[in-house]
């Protein structure tokens, strides 16, 4: 019997997560079913089911491949440049660059997944485990700012990470309710915040310690 070759099982494997992508983008996780799945990716019960058990197997995947293609954007993103420039490469792939067909898609994926997690362990795993790689080439970045004197070093790298991520979440809550909203206007002020120039007062007063906010 002849060998496949792995790259077919891949383009097999992302046909599936793709049309399955596009099933729980239109209909929801619960709602879709493997036949709907099966009828999108024009493929037999049998053949979805010999590369996944499951509609969690395919969120799975779908979680990890979402995290390695940005990690890999962000990697590629980063390359070579100082700080300010990583970060407007970064607005530009994320927020510039996110008026495409797939947005409506991935904001009603993301949403998806962002009410699933809650209910179901191996999601909140996948989704869990997702952002956390994503965090790790921003915490690289962000650590090299602060070593170079760019970035106030008293912040965790790894909550301003948090943050970054949480401003893509927030823009991408806001456009499932909002579909015209002005994403670029929104990240011109993204660029602001992280470029220095929101604020024209007078110079703030360092930020208390987190105990101290807390009481």
């Amino acid at each position: 019997m002849p060998r496949v070759a792995p790259e077919y099982l891949e383009q097999r494997r992302q046909q599936i997560v793709d049309a399955a992508a596009a099933c729980f983008a239109r209909r929801g996780f619960h709602q879709a079913t493997m036949q709907d799945i099966c009828e999108e990716a024009q493929l037999s019960p049998g053949a979805v089911y010999r590369y996944f058990r499951s509609k969690v197997d395919i969120i799975q995947s779908m979680c990890e491949r979402a995290y390695l293609d940005d990690v890999e954007t962000m990697n590629d993103s980063i390359g070579d440049r100082v700080t300010q420039d990583i970060f407007d490469e970064l607005i530009r792939r994320y927020f510039f660059e996110f008026d495409d067909a797939r947005a409506s898609e991935v904001c009603s994926l993301m949403l998806e997944l962002a009410a699933e997690a809650p209910r179901s362990p191996e999601v909140r795993e996948a989704v869990k485990q997702g952002n956390h790689e994503r965090r790790q080439p921003l915490k690289v970045v962000i650590e090299e700012g602060q070593r170079r004197g760019e970035i106030d070093p008293s912040l965790d790298s790894d909550s301003v990470a948090r943050v970054m991520i949480g401003m893509f979440q927030g823009l991408v809550m806001q456009r499932l309710v909002e579909p015209d909203l002005d994403v670029k206007a929104y990240a011109m002020v993204l660029r602001a915040l992280f470029g220095g120039g929101f604020w024209k007062g007078a110079q703030v007063a360092p930020l208390p310690q987190a105990e101290a906010l807390a009481h």
